[in-house]
């Protein structure tokens, strides 16, 4: 009996807290400027190694 009582002020807690109003609300941008200066880092590497990449190509033809 005590379980069933039990198991019933869980279900009555978890009933109170269902998401009102505030659930159709968008969700908070979170991080939203650390992502956007690691999306423009990842950029900025991508074009850095290209660079490494030219050069490299035009030492080894200087070399040859």
């Amino acid at each position: 009996m005590t379980y069933r009582t039990a198991a019933f002020c869980a279900l009555l807690l978890l009933g109170a807290c269902s998401p009102g109003n505030d659930a159709k609300a968008p969700p908070p941008k979170l991080f939203e400027e650390q992502r956007d200066t690691l999306d423009k880092a990842k950029t900025v590497n991508s074009a850095q190694q290209q660079q490494d990449e030219e050069q490299r190509k035009a030492i080894e033809k200087q070399t040859q």
